[in-house]
């Protein structure tokens, strides 16, 4: 810097300036390579559906190319290989029974707070049934809520509890969309298609009413005990995240719907995030997962120390 005049510096800056642009040429032909990746992918897509609009549908119901066919070719892309990376390291190099603290044996008694909640869930999940097989939307049964629903008619009935506590562990972390459904519920179909709409709302928030009291009974029963912790809402997270980029995108694409909000957002927050609003909700997921994973089994265990302590001072 004090004499840069003399040749052996300005050799040593010429080196440096031939070596900074062999890199941006280095990066320049992996970008390149990488975009082209994308568009040739994207080209695929949109070769596959022509048909799907660019804007957003009023309807919740068909799917659209909001986000571009290249950006979401190359989400799943992305979000695949991260998943079942995630998925592989978690039940394939983890212990995971060891780490959840799963039992390995044991009967449980199915009591009658169980048949009764049990028949509950199970009746409404057979109106869902029934009602998108009459607007043709059976498609929609592959929605984590109704899924979901699915393994908790099994957890009620379930007198296993190792199979039923790895059942259970799967559940409360593949729940967390019950919570969204009941902060931003979407009823705008039901109301547009006219079969049943009354009814057909009633039993919604029946349904995911009983989706977040389920887990809590549980808890407060111990019916299906495993260890809270980081690594059981990983886990959820990895499932969830395979279910959503695996399953639910791809079909949406094959059969032209928008399953679970996966081709345009619905009404609510996601609108903020314009076409990023499917990596920010993958995200936010994961923070959402710490509610029932963590805060909600925390409430029960304090809510059944203060019951105890509350009996324990009317007994003396």
């Amino acid at each position: 810097k004090f004499r840069p005049d003399f040749p052996g510096a300005l050799l040593v800056k010429e080196e440096e300036g031939e070596r900074g642009e062999e890199a941006e040429k280095a990066r320049t032909y992996i970008m390149n390579i990488v975009d082209d990746f994308l568009t040739w992918g994207g080209d695929l897509l949109f070769k596959f559906r022509p048909d799907f609009p660019f804007e957003r549908p009023t309807s919740s119901i068909p799917a659209s190319w909001y986000i571009s066919p290249k950006q979401t070719f190359g989400e799943l892309v992305v979000w695949n290989l991260f998943f079942w990376t995630l998925t592989y390291v978690i039940f394939m190099r983890c212990d995971f029974r060891r780490r959840l603290g799963l039992p390995k044996h044991g009967v449980r008694k199915v009591t009658y707070g169980d048949v009764f909640l049990g028949t509950q869930v199970l009746a409404s999940l057979l109106w869902v049934l029934y009602y998108k097989y009459l607007t043709n939307t059976v498609v929609y049964i592959l929605q984590p809520c109704h899924l979901v629903s699915i393994m908790l008619v099994y957890l009620f009935w379930c007198r296993d509890i190792a199979h039923g506590s790895l059942i259970f562990s799967m559940f409360t972390h593949m729940n967390v969309g019950t919570l969204l459904a009941l902060g931003f519920p979407d009823l705008t179909d039901y109301r547009r298609r006219g079969i049943y709409p009354a009814f057909s709302i009633f039993n919604f928030f029946v349904l995911h009413v009983l989706l977040a009291v389920a887990p809590l009974h549980f808890e407060w029963q111990e019916s299906f005990p495993f260890k809270k912790g980081l690594f059981a809402v990983t886990m959820g997270f990895a499932l969830l995240g395979i279910l959503h980029w695996t399953i639910l995108l791809p079909v949406s694409i094959l059969v032209g719907n928008n399953i679970n909000y996966m081709m345009s957002p619905p009404k609510g927050p996601l609108l903020w995030f314009g076409d990023h609003y499917r990596s920010i909700q993958t995200f936010g997921t994961y923070l959402l997962l710490l509610l029932p994973g963590l805060l909600f089994p925390a409430m029960v265990d304090l809510a059944k120390r203060m019951s105890g302590k509350w009996r324990r001072q009317k007994s003396a």
